[in-house]
Parts: C-alpha cells; sequence; structure tokens
C-alpha cells in the first residue's frame, strides 16, 4: 500500500487504535501505550492486503502485541515486598562493597556479605535488571523514522530551538543520535523534568498528526 493508503487507514481508525491502548494501559502509562499501538498500527496498515479481510480485524490482532508491553510492565514493577525489600538489601550492599572493595562485588561476595544463598542473590539481580531495562524502555523517547515524514517535518519547523533540538534527539530527526532524557538534559543543560515536559509537549502535537 502507498503512504496516502496507509495513513487513510489510520486516520478512519484512530479512536478504535486509542480504544486498544486505553484497554491496555492498565500497567503502563497510556501515552506509552499510545505510543506503541500507534506505532504497531502503522506496522499493521504497511503490511494489510485488502483481500484478506476487514482491516480493523487485521489491526486488531496486531496491537494485541501490546499485551506483552503491560504484562512486562506488570510483573516488572509489582514485586513481593520481601523481594523489593532483598533488592534494596543487595544495592545498599552492593555500593558499601563496591567503595571497599573500588569495583562492583561479584554475586558470591554479595552472598558471602549478605547471608543470602547464591540462588538467592542471582534471582534477585535478575529482578533488578528487569525493573532497570523496562524503566528504561519507558523513559526513552519514541524512535520514529520521520524522514519522510511530512507531519513530523512540520511539528519540527513549528518548535523554538531548544525543542528542535530535544524532537531531534527524541526523534533520531536529521540523523542526530538518539538519546534517552538523561542524556538530552546533560546536553542541553536543563533539568530531566524540563526535558520531559518539553518531550511530552512534542510527543502530543506529533499525535496531532493521527487524528
Amino acid at each position: 500500500m502507498n503512504n496516502t493508503d496507509i495513513n487513510k487507514l489510520l486516520v478512519e481508525h484512530r479512536k478504535l487504535i486509542d480504544s486498544e491502548a486505553k484497554k491496555y494501559s492498565t500497567n503502563i502509562p497510556f501515552i506509552t501505550a499510545q505510543i506503541e499501538a500507534h506505532k504497531l498500527a502503522r506496522q499493521a496498515a504497511e503490511s494489510y492486503a485488502p483481500t484478506t479481510g476487514k482491516f480493523s480485524t487485521h489491526l486488531v490482532n496486531n496491537l494485541k502485541k501490546l499485551s506483552r508491553l503491560s504484562t512486562q510492565y506488570g510483573s516488572s514493577v509489582r514485586l513481593p515486598e520481601n523481594t523489593q525489600f532483598g533488592i534494596n538489601k543487595l544495592n545498599n550492599l552492593e555500593k558499601q562493597l563496591e567503595s571497599e572493595f573500588g569495583r562492583p562485588p561479584t554475586a558470591e561476595e554479595l552472598a558471602d556479605n549478605s547471608g543470602m544463598g547464591i540462588k538467592t542473590v542471582n534471582s534477585l539481580l535478575k529482578n533488578r535488571k528487569s525493573i532497570i531495562s523496562f524503566t528504561n524502555m519507558l523513559n526513552t523517547p519514541t524512535i520514529m523514522d520521520s524522514s519522510n515524514d511530512e507531519w513530523a517535518t512540520f511539528v519540527y519547523h513549528d518548535l523554538v530551538p531548544k525543542d528542535k533540538l530535544i524532537f531531534e534527539h527524541m526523534t533520531g530527526f536529521g540523523g542526530k543520535p538518539v538519546l534517552d532524557t538523561p542524556g538530552i538534559s546533560k546536553k542541553l543543560k536543563i533539568s530531566e523534568p524540563q526535558v520531559n515536559q518539553r518531550i511530552k509537549i512534542i510527543s502530543d502535537m506529533l499525535n496531532k498528526g493521527w487524528k
């Protein structure tokens, strides 16, 4: 399908896309589910063949992938209290031992100094890694191929200079390296909350192009 047909399908099914995003946003922020839903919707439109049936059916089937995002987030952040307590204990001990050793401690050293078995330590470290990985994913700006996106170009040229820089590093627009929130904050010398606020505003402007 050409870009005109793809965009037409996305515009016509905007309400359905947002409805499905809302359905899967129980465990994740709605804006995160919405952005991912529109990415999946575009992929669905690009792969759609009219001879295979209604696009709405094809779209909903593709948007079921949102459940994996929701499930992963839920399992990562809603840890049992004793597991969270163990992770906090390891975090504190890890800082203490790193200060003493001059290097990060091994899992075996954490086990020896915490009184926990090596299996327990490895399990806690695995849970901690899952939380960090998923949190980073949620805090990473949406990556989009905007080089041929007329709406993205329009939004970009309508931004103030600092927001243009945020846009560039948020999306990779113009070939700029994609940075996460801390990276943009450091590069532009503004606070992370300010970066997140600007990203939210820019994302809302981009979203208007899907209406």
